[in-house]
C-alpha cells in the first residue's frame, strides 16, 4: 500500500524516474503493510459487534484515525494541515481532492475524518483483496468502475445516496495518480453527485505525497505533507455549463495551494472533463 518513487528528471515531460529504497525504508514500509493488515483483522470484527449500538460507525471513524495514524508514523510521514475550520462538523460534503500517492487516503483521513465522517470512491478492483475488500464494502465505500460509463453513472448513484443520508464522500477527479504532481484534467463525476445530492463541494490540496510515494518504488520515505483544506463552494447546478463551472473553481482552488512550478504546470493541463467517474 505504502510504496515510493523517488523525484527524477525523465525527458521533456518531466515525469519521475525510480530509485532503489534504502532497507531502513522497506523495512519501515513493510512494518506499516503489516500494521495495516493486522487493523484491519481487528476493525472487522468490532465493526460487525458494534453496528447494531453504532449504526454511524462512530467506532470505525476514531479507529480509522488511529490506523492512518499508525501507518504514516510507520514510515516517517507527518502531516501539517491548514484550513480545517473551514468544514462545518456534522455537514455531508463532496471532497475533492488531487491525487498523487496512496498515501493521500492517510493523510486525508488524519486531518477530515474527525470533523465530517468520510468515505472513498475507489476502483472496483480494490474491492475484491482479502480483507481490505471486506472492509471497504462493510464500512460503505464506493466502488466505481470508469471503463464502463454506464455502471460508473450507476456507482455516482450511490455515492450521491451516501452523501445524502450518512457521510461525506472523497473523490479524486482527476481519476488517477498524477506521475508529476501537476494536476490532470478534472472529470465531472464529484460535481455530478454534489449536484443531485445537494451537497457543497469542499477542495482540498495534498502537497508532498508524491515527492514520498509516486508509483513505481515499495518503501515509503519519510517527511512532511501538507494538506490545505479550502472554504466549500456551494452545490453546483444541473445544467453543464454550471458543472463545468464549478469544476473549474475547484481545480482553482486545489491549484492554488501547489507549488509554483506545479502551479504553473497545471495550468497548462486541458480542464475538460474526461469521462462520468
Amino acid at each position: 500500500m505504502l510504496s515510493l518513487v523517488q523525484r527524477g528528471a525523465r525527458g521533456e515531460r518531466g515525469a519521475r524516474a525510480t530509485a532503489p529504497a534504502g532497507p531502513v525504508e522497506v523495512a519501515r514500509t513493510a512494518l506499516a503493510h503489516v500494521w495495516a493488515m493486522l487493523f484491519l483483522v481487528v476493525l472487522l470484527p468490532v465493526g460487525l459487534l458494534c453496528f447494531p449500538f453504532d449504526p454511524r460507525q462512530r467506532m470505525h471513524d476514531r479507529l480509522s484515525v488511529v490506523w492512518a495514524r499508525g501507518a504514516l508514523w510507520l514510515v516517517g510521514v507527518r502531516v501539517e494541515a491548514e484550513g480545517v475550520l473551514h468544514v462545518r462538523p456534522g455537514e455531508r460534503y463532496v471532497i475533492a481532492a488531487n491525487h498523487q500517492s496512496t498515501l493521500d487516503i492517510l493523510a486525508l483521513l488524519v486531518v477530515l475524518q474527525g470533523r465530517t465522517p468520510l468515505r472513498f470512491l475507489a476502483k472496483r478492483a480494490l474491492f475484491r483483496v482479502p480483507v481490505l475488500g471486506w472492509g471497504m464494502r462493510l464500512y460503505g465505500h464506493t466502488p466505481v468502475d470508469r471503463r464502463r460509463a454506464r455502471g460508473a453513472l450507476a456507482d455516482l448513484g450511490e455515492a450521491r445516496r451516501n452523501v445524502m443520508q450518512r457521510w461525506s464522500t472523497v473523490f479524486f477527479p482527476e481519476g488517477t495518480r498524477s506521475a508529476t504532481g501537476a494536476l490532470l484534467p478534472f472529470r465531472l463525476g464529484a460535481f455530478r453527485t454534489g449536484s443531485a445530492a445537494g451537497a457543497r463541494v469542499l477542495p482540498v490540496t495534498i502537497d508532498g505525497t508524491g515527492a514520498l510515494q509516486p508509483k513505481g518504488r515499495y518503501a515509503a520515505a519519510p517527511g512532511v505533507v501538507r494538506v490545505v483544506v479550502h472554504p466549500p463552494l456551494d452545490p453546483p447546478g444541473a445544467s453543464l455549463e454550471e458543472l463545468r463551472a464549478t469544476m473549474e473553481a475547484c481545480r482553482a482552488a486545489v491549484a492554488s495551494a501547489l507549488p509554483e512550478a506545479l502551479r504553473e504546470a497545471s495550468a497548462g493541463a486541458e480542464g475538460a472533463p474526461r469521462g462520468p467517474g
